[in-house]
Parts: structure tokens; sequence; C-alpha cells
């Protein structure tokens, strides 16, 4: 009798486990909305002239090089490696780089640099924009961070689809909730010197937001169905 009742434990809860996982809706946190409608670029092209570059239906990687192309080299094929090549491959990413004007060679040369790691460029876009323009588009995000005297930073910003600057709320480690006494503080920007955070917050947070949107086209498709059936 007790061998007839481990064989059908045995059996049973694999199948219990599997039948829970189909039919359980696996919950998330969605990626919070730290500042909602960004500012837009407006007709400006990538540094090949080829498309208009635009935040709009797209999820965007947004950093700033300035007249700092050269010295940021190594902090992009840092995010090249660690970013762009996990998330290439999905529809609506790219990367976004505003670059002062003068700056083209330095452009040219980092992209050659790129393309010794990365088989595909055509999501990464360098965009030429005045300091009117690239002061306008990171007031636009209401960061507290800051641009250097050469209108660059070490900080990439993530902006979804209806140009809203996705982050945290409460970016406190482990180790700080667990021992206390230390307030709650917002992540807006990830910073690109720090292996460790694109390796983990920021991959994180994509994938995050890859789901969300996963979500919302399943939910669009299914009401979609809907209708059509309501109408046979």
């Amino acid at each position: 009798m007790k061998k007839k009742i481990i064989l059908g434990v045995l059996f049973l809860l694999p199948v219990s486990i599997v039948l829970i996982l189909l039919f359980t809706k696996h919950n998330y946190t969605p990626l919070p909305v730290i500042k909602k409608q960004v500012a837009e670029l407006v007709n400006y092209k990538s540094y090949e002239g080829k498309d208009t570059i635009r935040f709009d239906e797209k999820i965007t990687i947004l950093g700033f090089l300035g007249d700092n192309v050269k010295a940021g080299g190594f902090n992009i094929l840092t995010l090249n490696q660690k970013i762009y090549k996990r998330f290439s491959g999905f529809k609506h990413f790219q990367l976004v780089m505003l670059v002062s004007p003068g700056q083209e060679k330095e452009i040219k040369s980092l992209k050659e640099q790129i393309s010794r790691y990365a088989d595909e460029l055509k999501y990464w876009n360098f965009v030429i924009t005045d300091k009117q323009e690239t002061e306008r588009i990171f007031l636009g995000l209401e960061s507290p961070l800051q641009l250097d005297e050469k209108l660059s930073s070490e900080y990439v910003y993530i902006i979804d689809k209806d140009k809203n600057l996705r982050g945290r709320f409460d970016d406190r480690s482990k180790v700080e909730l667990r021992e206390g006494g230390v307030a709650p503080y917002m992540l807006y920007g990830y910073d690109t010197t720090k292996v460790s955070e694109l390796s983990g917050k920021m991959t994180d947070d994509i994938r995050i937001l890859f789901k969300e949107y996963r979500g919302k086209s399943k939910n669009d498709n299914s009401d979609e169905r809907r209708k059509v059936d309501l109408k046979k």
C-alpha cells in the first residue's frame, strides 16, 4: 500500500506542477513611469542621414555624448556588449546617442569599433544636435543628474513607446533594505561606467518593459478577436 501511495505521489506531483504553471497567470511589477511625455526629437536624422529618429513607438535607450565622443567610447562599447547585443533582435528597440556638431570623424571611428563586436548596427543611432536641442531633450527628462560642460553624461535613460521615462522609485539595494536606515531614492538613469549596473539593473528593467508590452499585445489581439467574433 505504501509503495502504491509513493508511486501515486511521484506520478501526480509533476503533473500537478505542470498544470499549475499552465493555468496560472504570472504577475510582475511593471517598470515605473518616472516622467510622462518627455521631449521628442523633431526632424532629426541619424548620423548617416538615412532615417528620421523619433522616440515615439520605440523602446529607446537615450544617451548624451556631446563633444565627448572619443572619451566616452569605452562606455559605449560596454553598453554595446551588455545591452545592445542582448536586445537588438527585439522589435522597436533602438539606441540613440546625441552628439554635438563637429564630431563626425569620432562617430565614424566609434562605429567601426562597435562593428567589431556587433553584426548589425541598424539600431545604433548617433544623432547630431546643437546645444539648444540637446539641452531641450535633457531638460525634458526632468532628471536630477546633470550634463557636463561638454554636454555629455555617463548615464543613459530608458524611454518607452509612449515617450515616458522609465526607472525605479526605490533603488535601494537588498543590503540597504535589510539593514534599514536608508530612505528610498529613485533611479532615473543607468551608469555606463558600472558593468554590474548594466548587466543587472538595466538588463532586468528592459526585460520587464518588453514583458509588459508583450502582455499588452496579447490583450490587444484578444480584444480584436472578440470584436471579430461579435461581428460574425
